[in-house]
Parts: structure tokens; sequence; C-alpha cells
């Protein structure tokens, strides 16, 4: 009994010294590689907005017709319902995980752009970019081209549904593309 307090003592230990090391910022081309493999620990380090995805779109019309008008923005994939099943086996959550987490990628990528710089050039948005087009491949029917936009909101994480966002900037609106 007294090992195993020993051990969870110096666990303990171990875990509040790396958790109070400072620690500096690793960058360059070949960490840039690696940083799919593991996820966005930020969320550790303080209680703030949260990078989310919306999306809106107009049908295109053949040219000289009135084109449609934008449909109000959509979040591209919003909280699931949790169910107890989740604890065991969740793939939709976790691509849901993943999708969120390349979105926080752009929001880092974004923050390290210098002034004036073209952010469709990061690979972060672009696969932002495919990321939004695919959300609205279900609004596509037949051969018909959308129109479509995204945008990166940065909202309080805390709330569920965005109805209930008081607070929220916009970081990023996208220039309109074609699905």
């Amino acid at each position: 009994m007294k090992l195993s307090l020993a051990f969870l003592a110096i666990y303990f230990l171990f875990l509040w010294l790396g958790m109070s090391a400072k620690t500096t910022e690793l960058k360059g081309r070949w960490w840039f590689f690696l940083r799919a493999f593991f996820p966005n620990w930020k969320f550790f380090h303080a209680l703030g907005m949260a990078p989310r995805l919306y999306v809106h779109f107009k049908r295109r019309e053949p040219v000289g017709e009135h084109e449609g008008d934008w449909s109000d923005w959509l979040l591209v994939y919003p909280r699931v319902q949790r169910r107890v099943l989740h604890v065991f086996h969740n793939p939709e959550v976790n691509l849901r995980l993943g999708y969120q987490n390349l979105v926080e990628h752009l929001v880092a990528d974004l923050n390290a752009l210098p002034e004036g710089a073209d952010a469709s050039v990061l690979v972060t948005y672009q696969l932002v970019e495919r990321l939004a087009g695919d959300a609205l491949r279900v609004y596509k029917s037949g051969d018909e081209q959308l129109m479509f936009q995204f945008e990166i909101r940065m909202e309080d994480p805390l709330l569920n549904r965005p109805s209930e966002c008081l607070r929220s900037e916009v970081m990023l609106v996208s220039r309109e593309m074609v699905l």
C-alpha cells in the first residue's frame, strides 16, 4: 500500500513539473509536416474563444438570369448529441474532432501570418476550403453549381447552440468559390 502511494505521489510530482515548466514553441518546416499526427492541446492552456466554421451558399444560375440569394450562415459540424454508447464507440465524434483540430490549426496559421499576407496560400486554408465544400454537397442537386463562402468565427465554447452565442468575432471570410 505504501509503495502504491509513493508511485502515485511521484506521478503527480512529474505531472506538476511538466505542467509548470515553460516550453518553447517548435517552429520549422519539418515540425509543420509532423503536426498532423498530434492533436491541438491548447484547450488545456486557457479557457477562451474557440474557432467555429460557418458556410453559406447560393445557387449559380446561367449567365443573364437572376442569381439566387445567399443562404443564412450554417454551422459546419455542430456538436453531436451525447449518448452512453459514445463511451465505447464514437467514430463520428472523432472525425468531427479532427475537423475542429484542422480549423484550430488554420487559426494558428492565420495568427502567425504577417500583416497583409494572403491566407489562401496556406495549406490549412485550402484544406478548410475543401472541408466547407464537402459540408455543402448535401445541398447540391444534379449538375447545378453552388457559389459558397466559408467564415471562421471565434465563439464562446461553453455555449452549445450558435443562437446562444453572445460573443462572436469574425476572424476570416473567404472569397466566393464554385462547388
